[in-house]
């Protein structure tokens, strides 16, 4: 269980993060051009977007869930599949920081989800940096310190997950982040998908496995959610390029009518969209 909600508070930290920043007497900012040279400034988010965050978090599973499910079903680990931490340098806008930051967060709980101690380090390293760099590190080292210092309590770190949870409301309260929150999510799906169908594509479809194959026809139902999320935000030539590969992937999620038709042919086949899609996001 510990692991499980180690696991679980990766994902709070990648998305969550943003919900409880500039909030009480700090100075509130609606960007994060003071930190990210060249960004414009973002436009005031609408009710709509707000619905629909509030919506897509409300419905979706925790990405890390399969990954647990990974941990019990006997397929090989890969960390060669995690977005290098090399990459990290390279991102310098904060569409780029946000997408990425959801990503390493997801990469994060699968060194956690294998116990692989060194990527481990790493990852948390990367996403402490880019924490930094969104103007998040504060947020950021709370909650990994309650945790450190709550690690053999398992109560205790179920109320810390809770109250990163819950950190939601007060961000969609002082609507501040939302796009940078969406784009982190959309990032921590987009990574969690990509992991599962590079590993389960060559995988033998059986008692083990069989729950990570219902995992993959399910996707399309909360890949819709997060598409008509990212649509809210209009004026970005780089997002709106993203949500238009979003789009294309979810045509591609809705093909088997039902989650028995899928096989390998087709999980290559959406394995390659996936690659090409994350590809864009951590080139």
């Amino acid at each position: 269980m510990i692991l499980k909600n180690l696991i679980a508070l990766s994902t709070a930290l990648a998305v969550f993060s943003f919900t409880s920043c500039n909030t009480g007497n700090e100075t509130k900012t609606d960007a994060l051009t003071d930190s990210v040279p060249g960004d414009a400034v973002a436009e005031p988010v609408n009710p709509e977007a707000e619905f629909k965050f509030t919506y897509t978090i409300a419905n979706l599973p925790s990405p890390l869930l399969i990954l647990d499910e990974f941990a019990q079903s006997g397929l090989p680990v890969n960390v060669s599949l995690l977005n290098s931490t090399e990459n990290a340098r390279k991102y310098q806008t904060s569409l780029k920081l946000a997408f990425n930051y959801g990503i390493y967060g997801i990469d994060l709980g699968y060194c956690v989800t294998n116990n692989r101690t060194l990527e481990t380090i790493k990852y948390y390293s990367t996403c402490k940096q880019l924490a930094e760099q969104l103007n998040l590190s504060e947020t950021f080292n709370r909650f990994v310190n309650r945790f450190e210092s709550n690690a053999e309590n398992k109560d205790s770190l179920s109320r810390i997950i809770d109250e990163a949870y819950a950190a939601t409301d007060a961000y969609l309260r002082n609507n501040e982040r939302l796009l940078n929150a969406s784009q982190a999510l959309a990032g921590s799906w987009l990574e969690a998908q990509y992991i599962t169908v590079s590993l389960l594509k060559n995988a033998e479809r059986n008692e083990n496995t069989e729950n990570l194959f219902q995992r993959i026809w399910e996707q399309r139902f909360y890949l819709d959610n997060i598409a008509q999320l990212l649509e809210q935000f209009k004026g970005d030539k780089e997002l709106e390029k993203i949500h238009s590969d979003f789009a294309a992937l979810l045509a591609i999620y809705k093909e088997p009518a039902e989650a028995t038709e899928i096989n390998k042919d087709f999980l290559h086949k959406l394995g390659a969209k996936l690659d090409e899609v994350r590809k864009n996001i951590i080139q």
